[in-house]
């Protein structure tokens, strides 16, 4: 069985690397994506920056693919899924028995909304996936056949696996359980010596790929006091315990409703209803045929959840990605049952499920669809116009997300941008502008920046708008569109820190509706769609995701919303989604997102407001 399922986890491989490559980003993206795409290549990677399999394996590709590092980065992350979902098929075969259940469960698991937005990116959660379901692989294997060798595969994979993601801990109660429970009749044998020293001899390799990260502690302007202190400090950084102390197992008792609901969400968003059933029925069917395998499965999806659950970030949704891998494996597990019925029910099964994938992968397509969005870009690319070093500085505060994004704008695509955070240099503003002033430069600031040395300096530091760089008003967009343009207003929830301006918004709908009054119905998602001056097709809001589907014009629109506002900050997809005539037309943020569209479903004109994608003014210092 084993033999015979390489090639179907071949080709299910093959098949999710050309779904990701189709559907691929583009370029760089914000948040700590660009972050990733920043550092890819460098050999100065801190025990902050952590991930050193990872940024390793993003230089190979740099190198290997002579492309810019974004890309090389984002293709690294499809051919990662695509090995992942291949696994998966082994995987799912020793636990299932059969070829077909497997292949089933694998493209479930390539097509689910997460995994695959996950796939077309520069992050960490696709190598993640393999290494998961390599150790898994192999712990099972060992299981049917235990041998010091197959152990050992076992256990440096494991370790290996820890230099891309220390979350690979999750697993050690599952694992260990599964281990004992195995061995049971020879458990003296796992702490025989040699195996103890294997054990410790493949953690030690397993660390290793860190020393990367240790060393360059000594190479930054401020190194280490010793070796003691070069190891805490170390220890501190790469288990991020600032971050640690107020996130893990940190959840307010207020949100607890809020995480459990938005698990509900999460898993439906995966898998739909079917999928979670099959796999508690595979569960069962584990309980009965090797119980051992059910404690193993059970156990990891378990401590995974209650991770995630648990874990106070605006990201939760990525980190629920190892429980989506083992209610895929486990669905394999359900589907088997159908072979009690006779054989052919299972070969029915298997196509109509396949057929269904099919249908998810169809509909979501659209949506996840990322090879023409060049957003970031645009946004970078607007503020720092006419902008270089032998002319203009930029000091900045902005939007961690939206800064990452500089620093790989500046870094890779227009180096001679000059730009430094204002925090840095506000207590020396006045030397630093006079310096640049007797040079011939200019120096310009966003508009966090501006507002903090109009703050610190008044009168001394005088700043004013910057003219060469323009930020037309919602309203001004729609009023600039003809009549009976086809358009799609959404309004959701603001990002803390940033407010709706219910003016502008208010000004805008009346442009848009004409003769015809609108407001907006209160909830945190909102949408209005139509045709400009014209009484509105659909308006309508909700206190919790949608999806609503509305002819404008003659073209058929779907408007989805693919986020849990009470939880979710941070969605490198976007909180939403507008598909027109089945291209993808807006992806929705927080905030105001706004799209103009032809008959088609082309985008005409894109605005944001209140949120990482709006248009960033720039402003002057001006002389005295």
């Amino acid at each position: 069985m084993a033999r015979r399922s390489l090639l179907p986890a071949l080709a299910v491989g093959v098949a999710a690397f050309a779904l990701y490559r189709a559907t691929l980003l583009p370029g760089f993206d914000f948040g700590d994506t660009a972050s990733f795409q920043t550092m890819a290549g460098s050999s100065l990677i801190t025990p902050r920056d952590g991930y050193p399999v990872y940024f390793a394996i993003g230089g190979l590709f740099l190198r290997l693919t002579h492309t810019d590092p974004a890309h090389a980065l984002n293709l690294a992350s499809a051919i990662e899924a695509a090995l992942a979902c291949g696994l998966l098929v082994l995987v799912a075969v020793e636990l299932s028995d059969s070829v077909g259940a497997a292949v089933t469960a694998a493209c479930f698991f390539a097509v689910s909304y997460t995994f695959w937005s996950q796939a077309i990116i520069a992050e960490v959660y696709a190598l993640h996936m393999v290494f998961i379901a390599l150790t898994l692989l192999l712990l099972l294997r060992w299981a049917s056949r235990p041998t010091d060798g197959r152990l050992a595969l076992f256990l440096a994979a494991y370790a290996f696996g820890f230099g891309n993601h220390l979350s690979m801990i999750l697993l050690a109660p599952g694992y260990t359980i599964f281990l004992l429970i195995s061995a049971r009749h020879a458990r003296r044998s796992l702490f025989a010596p040699k195996v103890v020293a294997l054990a410790v001899a493949c953690a030690i390799a397993g660390a290793t790929p860190y020393l990367w990260n240790l060393r360059n502690l000594w190479l930054l302007p401020d190194p280490p006091h010793g070796l003691l202190d070069g190891l805490m400090t170390f220890w501190f950084d790469v288990t991020k315990s600032d971050w640690r102390d107020t996130m893990v197992a940190n959840v307010p008792r207020s949100q607890l409703s809020n995480h459990a609901a938005l698990y509900g969400f999460d898993l439906n968003q995966q898998f739909g209803t079917l999928g979670p059933l099959l796999a508690v029925a595979g569960l069962a069917r584990l309980a009965f045929v090797d119980a051992r395998r059910a404690v193993l499965l059970f156990t990891l999806y378990a401590v995974n959840v209650l991770f995630a659950f648990g874990y106070n970030v605006g990201d939760t949704h990525v980190f629920h990605l190892p429980s989506h891998f083992i209610v895929a494996t486990l669905m394999a597990s359900g589907l088997a049952l159908t072979r009690i019925a006779a054989p052919s029910a299972e070969a029915a099964a298997v196509a109509l499920l396949l057929l269904h994938v099919g249908t998810r992968a169809y509909d979501d397509f659209p949506a996840l669809d990322r090879s023409h969005d060049t957003r970031p870009t645009e946004v970078i690319a607007a503020l720092t116009a006419d902008l270089d070093d032998g002319r203009a500085i930029l000091l900045t505060d902005m939007n961690w997300q939206v800064q990452n994004g500089l620093a790989y704008f500046a870094k890779v695509l227009r180096p001679e941008v000059a730009y430094t955070p204002m925090p840095d240099v506000l207590l020396e503003a006045p030397a630093l502008v006079a310096y640049n002033r007797a040079l011939g430069r200019d120096v310009a600031l966003t508009e966090r920046a501006a507002a903090e040395l109009r703050a610190a300096y008044g009168p001394l530091l005088p700043v004013g708008p910057d003219p060469r760089v323009q930020v037309p008003s919602l309203s001004a967009i729609a009023r600039d569109l003809p009549a009976g343009t086809r358009y799609v207003l959404c309004v959701l929830r603001p990002l803390r820190g940033l407010t709706l301006d219910t003016a502008e918004i208010a000004a805008t709908l009346r442009t848009l509706g004409g003769a015809t009054p609108m407001t907006l119905p209160p909830g945190d998602y909102a949408a209005v769609a139509g045709q400009i001056g014209e009484p509105p097709r659909l308006v309508t809001a909700s206190q919790s995701p949608f999806r609503e589907r509305v002819s404008v014009g003659g073209v058929w629109v779907v408007i989805r919303m693919e986020s849990w506002l009470a939880t979710d900050t941070i969605r490198r997809m976007g909180f939403g989604h507008v598909i027109a005539g089945r291209r993808h037309t807006l992806i929705v943020e927080r905030g105001v997102s706004f799209v103009a569209f032809d008959d088609q479903g082309h985008s005409i004109r894109t605005a944001y407001a209140s949120n990482i994608f709006a248009p960033q003014p720039r402003f002057l210092v001006q002389p005295r």
